[in-house]
């Protein structure tokens, strides 16, 4: 009998315990999985570096970094990450920085956003991977580093 209320007191306990730890990753993961198709390996540690989405409905830019202990083996099969080449590099490198000019000159008035991009740069070599998606005015851009084992996540909502 003792053992039976352990485990029903246990089991609930540790469900609660990774909801918690993982609520962040989980609500941004069932977001980006409806808004664009968009699948990121679980993280244990999201950082926001900028945030804007603050009107309705949601418009507005965001710069997340996804931090890993091995990136690589978890994007395997994954739909929609391509691979960052010489044909691809100078297309990823044009996305990236009409991403970090249109926020820093649509948000004028907010923090200054270039000191942030440049306090947390977008590395990326050949062979690392990305995602890009567009609908209407609206794109996602993640970009995959295997060798800081992160992925960075930029999104324009309009």
């Amino acid at each position: 009998m003792k053992k039976k209320i352990v485990i029903w007191i246990t089991i609930p306990l540790l469900l609660i315990v990774f909801v918690i730890v993982y609520w962040n990753y989980i609500s941004q993961a069932i977001e980006w999985k409806l808004n664009w198709g968009f699948e990121a390996p679980i993280t244990s540690k999201i950082e926001t570096v900028i945030y804007t989405r603050n009107g309705f409905p949601s418009e507005g830019q965001t710069f997340r970094v996804l931090n890993y202990r091995s990136i690589e083996p978890k994007l395997k099969g994954k739909d929609g990450w391509n691979p960052i080449n010489e044909e691809s590099f100078d297309t990823v490198s044009r996305h990236l920085k009409n991403f970090q000019s249109n926020t820093v000159s649509i948000n004028t008035d907010t923090q200054n956003l270039n000191e942030l991009f440049h306090e947390n740069p977008v590395t990326y070599d050949n062979n690392d991977k990305y995602f890009y998606k567009l609908e209407g005015n609206s794109y996602i851009l993640a970009i995959s580093n295997a060798k800081e084992q992160k992925i960075f996540v930029m999104e324009w909502i309009q």
